[in-house]
């Protein structure tokens, strides 16, 4: 049983990390940091699609990680 525990908090931490680092890029891509928009070859029409499933993306991925790390 501490086994399974211990592993649940691993992966809801890895998981809340990927999740903050969609986060990351979404703020990279919409602040245009280093022409991080031309280096990924984004296009213009695209980027508020692209920051929408990226956001998505991070938003449940933090969540799941948290009920992961408190799960009882």
């Amino acid at each position: 049983m501490k086994a399974r525990r211990v592993l649940a908090i691993i992966v809801g931490m890895t998981q809340g990390a990927i999740g903050l680092l969609a986060f990351v890029l979404v703020c990279v891509l919409y602040f245009n940091f280093l022409n991080s928009q031309t280096m990924l070859n984004v296009a213009a029409e695209l980027l508020p699609l692209s920051l929408l499933i990226l956001s998505v993306f991070g938003f449940f991925s933090v969540i799941s990680g948290l009920f992961l790390i408190h799960e009882d």
